[in-house]
């Protein structure tokens, strides 16, 4: 079978994965809540803010880090948000997981012939 057919059913099982359904139904839920969703949104320009201070060397200030502190306190507590996280992370986890199966050979070779 060839790799790109492999790749396609891997996609296919991810979306079948309880992991990725479990993101589906979260966004959803999210979507219905305007109050968590502009919460959600707030969270991603400020968190897209901050890396891109940080990526030209720029240091947030000490109000900007207390106002972000404020956002994640909010964010926690928001249910809707909250499972949304959650479900992300558990998806991260799952991805970095597959990731380590997908990069094992190239890892053995190289260790091999590195030596």
């Amino acid at each position: 079978m060839n790799i790109y057919d492999k790749a396609n059913e891997f996609e296919k099982s991810l979306r079948e994965s309880d992991v990725y359904k479990d993101l589906v139904e979260a966004f959803e839920n999210l979507e219905k809540n305007a109050e968590s969703k502009n919460l959600y949104k707030e969270f991603i320009d400020t968190q897209s803010s901050f890396m891109q201070s940080m990526q030209t060397g720029e240091q947030p200030s000490e109000e900007q880090l207390q106002s972000f502190q404020q956002l994640q306190e909010k964010l926690v507590a928001d249910e809707n948000v909250s499972k949304l996280i959650q479900a992300q992370q558990r998806l991260q986890v799952t991805i970095e997981d597959i990731n380590k199966v997908i990069y094992k050979p190239l890892e053995e070779l190289f260790n091999k012939y590195e030596k």
